[in-house]
């Protein structure tokens, strides 16, 4: 608990020097993998950060709009919240590159025909992704984000996916 009051801290203390702050949607194919076997369902990111020289605090929330069956069990990523560091290229001839470490808690649910399977489970830890970005001509402050995310790895199980969306700059 103390290290997420620290980082609580150093983010507001961030915040209050930010050069800038945006918000993103963006829709993400996910994919996760359980004992080399693949679900792929869809999911909609919400993203809002504060950036400053060329480094951003970003907050992600997922919300799932999809599941996916492996040997008739479906799996649904129910919802994601992330944090993360984001480290910022400078924007060249309307292009950027991001690259995000963090820490990610996801929440998956499993139904199956059986009611001796759990149903809930939980794979929280580190994260990270790396994103391309390109302004929009003629829409000032808003630019196309194409990335590529992990939100866990581990044991058996990888949650990851590739995310397209918008993000807006204020």
């Amino acid at each position: 608990m103390k290290k997420y009051i620290l980082l609580f801290i150093f983010a507001a203390s961030f915040q209050t020097k930010a050069d800038t702050y945006y918000l993103g949607a963006d829709y993400m194919l996910s994919d996760i993998e359980i004992s080399s076997e693949s679900a792929k369902p869809t999911a909609t990111f919400l993203r809002a950060g504060a950036s400053n020289n060329n480094m951003a605090f970003e907050a992600q929330y997922l919300i799932s709009s999809d599941d996916d069956n492996i040997y008739n069990l479906e799996f649904e990523l129910e919802k994601s919240a992330a944090l993360f560091f984001v480290m910022q290229s400078d924007v060249v001839k309307g292009f950027g590159l991001d690259i995000s470490l963090g820490y990610a808690k996801n929440e998956m649910i499993v139904n199956s025909a059986s009611e001796k399977l759990p149903t809930n489970y939980n794979y929280d830890g580190f994260a990270w992704g790396v994103a391309v970005h390109q302004q929009i001509p003629y829409i000032k402050n808003t630019q196309v984000r194409l990335a590529y995310q992990s939100l866990f790895k581990g044991d058996d199980v990888e949650i990851s996916g590739v995310t397209l969306g918008l993000t807006y700059h204020f």
